[in-house]
């Protein structure tokens, strides 16, 4: 079972954009919000009540996106997931992509 995995760090002018394309391209999205300042955490909060799919780790704190990472990878393994497709908040890298990977 795959799941994809997204830091980020006070994204919140692509954050809804990348994790919408993505849930059109994965059944489960993991975001983890290492601690941001702007309000990608309100946006998270408004797309999850939107997607039952997407799962929003919260840091209190910023800590850096292999600390995220690594976070996420933990839960990921936590909520059963056996591999793990990461991808940035930024739009560096298209959700569209992701079926490509996969095959």
């Amino acid at each position: 079972m795959i799941c994809a995995l997204i830091p980020t760090y006070n994204n919140e002018k692509t954050i809804a954009d990348i994790v919408e394309r993505t849930l059109a391209q994965v059944p489960t999205v993991l975001v983890v919000n290492d601690g941001s300042t702007d309000s990608t955490e309100t946006i998270l909060a408004k797309l999850t009540r939107e997607h039952e799919q997407l799962v929003v780790l919260t840091l209190p704190c910023n800590k850096g996106k292999g600390f995220a990472l690594k976070s996420g990878f933990q839960k990921a393994r936590e909520l059963g997931f056996s591999h793990v497709l990461t991808l940035d908040a930024d739009g560096q890298h298209f959700p569209e992509d992701i079926p490509e990977l996969l095959h």
